[in-house]
């Protein structure tokens, strides 16, 4: 029996935002938890980027998912054109798909795919919450 694939999303394929590409997921992919990766979240305008962290205080949060057996090559197609990812030229790509390591709310660490941002950060706004959807909130009670 093959092991789960797994998929941590961080940004507008969190089920609390509702965007048209989360029906996609929904279709190949159950959602397991929340769960949280090492890493730094920046503000890309209409959506994050998330990059690796050394630093153990830097936390990106997310959701994890379990792929549906059979579901993963059909997912990554989908999800690899809406993130501007080109596994076969990854340096090209906005993200590049990469496995991490990531805590499950309640579990042990586990490896999951997730869309790592692929471009500099020197010059972006980080999110320093690390939770996109909480900046979307802070945003709009700002305006």
């Amino acid at each position: 029996m093959a092991a789960s694939a797994f998929l941590f999303v961080y940004g507008t394929l969190r089920g609390d935002l509702a965007h048209p590409m989360g029906a996609v997921l929904a279709k190949h992919a159950a959602r397991i938890c929340s769960a949280r990766f090492r890493g730094q979240l920046f503000d890309l305008g209409n959506y994050p980027g998330a990059v690796p962290s050394h630093d153990t205080a830097d936390r990106v949060v997310g959701e994890l998912y379990r792929i549906e057996p059979g579901r993963e090559a059909a997912l990554f197609a989908e999800l690899d054109r809406y993130e501007g990812c080109d596994p076969g030229a990854p340096s090209e790509g906005e993200y590049i798909r990469v496995r991490a390591q990531v805590e499950p709310e309640g579990g042990d660490p586990l490896e999951a795919w997730l869309y790592q941002y692929n471009r500099p950060t020197r010059s972006l706004s980080r999110i320093i919450s690390g939770d996109y959807c909480a900046h979307l909130r802070a945003t709009r009670e700002e305006g």
